[in-house]
């Protein structure tokens, strides 16, 4: 059974997850900025409508080091309070009441910092959707709502995973542990508070006993702040990732890989480029958006047949080796943006990319790396320099 757009549509939406409540709050919130400054109707810029590179990434400098001062703050200042009611209040009052008040100070502390990280969060990543002109949900490319813009900056701002859709076989993380992703996720707070107590125990031990214990106790403080901003930072950076993926992918499936194009390829190399953006989300171990939008987009335009695994490596390269010399450069090429959209070239990647690139390695994985290093920085018009896909001679 062949896809159409809409049967595409269909199966991408009977296999969308709910969105969890705080992803939920937080597109709502997502959704009130836009209202409030008047950009929910505004249409999407393109990327040659967007200031130029060094202009782009002063901006988003400047919002990421604002934020990022803010996350400090908020950490050091709910910290502050917690250390200041240990240290005045627990050698003068009975030990139940101190408890008491150390816990309820505390926990209200823990869910003030969290709920202004949160806020703050959303509103940096709305300033820097604002600054990549991305001013309304991801245009109509097939995308189930999990994945409209306001859902994935939202999952941004909270550090959450992209929900994994089962389409067309695929299964980004075969290869990556569960439990794994599990505790990663749910001890956020927990490293925090052991990197307090390990840096304070080894701080006691070189400077000894009696009030130095007291002194010591502060260094939760700035070591907070700090983990504070350092998540800001990492939210911040994911967000103009995406962002600038997603220009640099509407640019793709709008201007570079066009239906006269598409339409010169062979049956094979239909079905191969599908198989390279499978194989992309697999190494990536990532479902990341803007490969599903090639995705979709590959799929729409090729007669793909459901019932298959398109996400084997191995059956990726044996397909790769049928196609014309023309055919295999631009597949080629493909693969190699692909492998750029999350922001980093993964172990796996580095291992298996020089099995499909084998003598051009080199000039792919410096192709690779060097647009992996644009999309970071934010080089968004040098970022689409190097995403061009044309049927040429070997």
């Amino acid at each position: 059974m062949t896809l159409s757009l809409q049967a595409i549509k269909k199966s991408l939406q009977a296999n969308r997850q709910a969105p969890g409540i705080l992803e939920q709050l937080g597109v709502k919130y997502y959704r009130y900025l836009g209202r409030k400054s008047g950009t929910a109707g505004l249409r999407n810029r393109t990327i040659d409508e967007l200031p130029d590179d060094i202009t782009l990434q002063t901006l988003a400098r400047n919002i990421t080091t604002f934020a990022v001062i803010i996350a400090f703050a908020v950490g050091a200042l709910t910290t502050f309070a917690t250390i200041w009611v240990s240290v005045t209040y627990q050698d003068v009052m009975a030990p139940v009441p101190y408890y008491a008040l150390y816990a309820s100070v505390l926990v209200a502390m823990l869910v003030l910092e969290l709920v202004a990280l949160y806020w703050l969060g959303i509103k940096t990543v709305y300033s820097l959707a604002c600054l990549t002109g991305q001013h309304q949900s991801v245009e109509d490319f097939g995308l189930p709502v999990n994945y409209a813009m306001p859902n994935i900056l939202a999952r941004a701002a909270l550090e959450l995973p992209d929900p994994v859709i089962h389409y067309l076989g695929i299964d980004p993380i075969k290869h990556l542990s569960r439990s794994k992703l599990f505790l990663v996720a749910t001890l956020y707070k927990a490293k925090v508070v052991l990197s307090s107590v390990v840096v304070k125990y080894l701080l006691i031990r070189l400077a000894g006993k009696g009030s130095s214990r007291t002194i010591f106790n502060w260094v939760a403080v700035p070591i907070t702040g700090l983990w504070d901003g350092f998540t800001l930072n990492k939210v911040a950076r994911d967000a103009r990732l995406r962002l600038f993926g997603l220009k640099l992918t509407e640019h793709i499936v709008t201007h570079s890989l066009t239906d006269d194009l598409m339409a010169r390829l062979s049956p094979a190399a239909h079905e191969c480029a599908i198989r390279a953006v499978a194989a992309s989300m697999v190494l990536a171990q990532s479902y990341h958006p803007n490969l599903l939008i090639l995705l979709i987009r590959l799929s729409e335009a090729f007669q793909i047949k459901e019932g298959y695994a398109y996400d084997n490596w191995d059956d990726f390269i044996a397909l790769l080796n049928q196609v014309t010399a023309s055919e295999r450069l631009l597949l080629l090429d493909l693969l190699s943006v692909a492998a750029a959209f999350d922001g980093q070239v993964s172990r796996l990647e580095r291992r298996h990319l020089p099995e499909a690139f084998k003598d051009r390695t080199d000039h792919y994985m410096s192709r690779t790396n060097q647009l992996t290093q644009l999309l970071v920085s934010g080089q968004l018009h040098a970022a689409k320099a190097l995403c061009t896909f044309e049927l040429r001679p070997d």
